[in-house]
């Protein structure tokens, strides 16, 4: 009896472990038609709604950042235009839309703020839409702030920290770190909850460094056991540990922010180096040369684009242009079907959810599928100092 009672106890532990993990992780599948032609396959994720409607041939995949109260069948309705030069819908959410028209050619979905005026029986379309936000075409500029940085009067769903002369700025709050201002700050870096900053009140050698909390906005310093030469440089991130070569010294530090230690990790011959998501060993004097870590690949899906790069549940592909990238987004959930972005004047890219940003001269701008393109932040010093560094969290 208490062997069988045991037995059902564990079974019951084990079908309430499965039913909360499916609350969390996943997800329910669910497949329906509306209208009697649009198919319509939806999957709600613990912080999205991913969908594919299916129009014959042709499937738009995207994917929703919002809080639909765990509701199931969302899509209540879909604006659709055809021609001979797109085919273009609309979800309709409830009498609400929260994207573009997404207008596919060629096999590829483009943002219809991206082709307006290029056809204008379709121009014509959506100016009389019903439901559709007009409001996304308009990029409204409000910028209010210090004579440094100024920021739009636009409420977007990430943090922004961004360096300043004497320390950080985090949403908008001054962080003072330094007596003076110091103009190349390059041993500092953010990662994970993060920011760390060599201290700059030291001359020549250092041996403390600044850890912000960038939730709480405190401050710690963590000491090394060696001092540090300021001919550093920082190598990069792996599993939120930072890498820093000393070139005078010839040392390599591993930083743990989340054990707030610094350990010296090697001031023989060779230092490691990670490149294309693995571990190898680096000559000192290549190192000297300020050689970083090599992030960049280009996944076997995607050989025709110069490079990718994967966030949670996207694979970001550039393609080159000589002066400019355009950029495209596929979904995990089907990279058969790419969506054109925007044309980028770099692959430095920040990518948070279903948000990309990037710095174009003295400007650091917004895209999402909901706003497109944005201009968030002004700072007249990110056009000429490239060692101010943003963060999006």
């Amino acid at each position: 009896m208490k062997k069988n009672a045991l037995l059902i106890i564990l079974f019951f532990v084990l079908f309430l472990c499965i039913f909360v993990l499916n609350k969390i992780f996943n997800v329910n599948t669910i497949n329906y038609t509306l209208n009697s032609k649009y198919k319509i396959k939806e999957i709600h994720y613990r912080d999205n709604y991913y969908f594919e409607v299916k129009i014959k041939k042709n499937i738009y995949p995207f994917r929703i950042y919002y809080d639909l109260n765990n509701q199931k069948k969302v899509i209540s309705d879909i604006l659709y235009y055809k021609d001979k030069n797109y085919e273009c819908i609309l979800p309709v959410f409830n009498k609400v839309s929260y994207t573009d028209f997404m207008c596919m050619k060629d096999n590829i979905i483009y943002d219809y703020n991206a082709i307006k005026t290029t056809d204008i029986k379709l121009d014509e379309f959506v100016k009389s839409a019903k439901y559709y936000n007009k409001s996304i075409l308009n990029n409204i500029e409000n910028f209010k702030g210090n004579n440094i940085i100024k920021y739009n009067n636009y409420n977007i769903n990430n943090i922004v920290a961004i360096t300043t002369y004497n320390g950080l700025q985090i949403d908008k709050y001054d962080l003072t770190l330094f007596e003076n201002d110091v103009y190349k700050n390059e041993l500092s870096i953010f990662t994970g909850n993060y920011y760390l900053s060599a201290n700059y009140n030291s001359k020549y050698e250092f041996n403390e460094f600044y850890l912000v909390d960038l939730y709480d906005k405190k401050v710690e310093i963590i000491k090394s056991k060696y001092d540090i030469s300021f001919d550093s440089y920082i190598q990069g991130v792996v599993d939120n540990k930072i890498y820093l070569y000393d070139i005078d010294n010839e040392s390599q530090y591993e930083i743990d922010v989340n054990l707030k230690l610094i350990n010296l990790i090697s001031n023989n011959k060779y230092i490691k180096y990670y490149s294309n998501n693995k571990w190898g060993k680096l000559n000192k004097n290549k190192a000297n040369k300020k050689v970083l870590f090599n992030y960049d690949s280009l996944d076997n899906n995607f050989t025709k684009y110069d490079l990718s790069i994967e966030s949670d549940n996207y694979y970001y592909l550039f393609e080159n242009q000589g002066i400019y990238y355009k950029l495209y987004r596929a979904d995990k959930n089907n990279i058969n079907i790419v969506k054109s972005l925007i044309d980028v004047p770099t692959t430095n890219i920040s990518f948070k959810d279903n948000y990309l940003y990037y710095v174009y001269k003295d400007t650091l701008y917004y895209y999402s599928d909901s706003a497109l393109k944005l201009e968030i932040l002004k700072n007249s010093e990110l056009e000429y100092n490239n060692s101010i560094k943003y963060y999006i969290y």
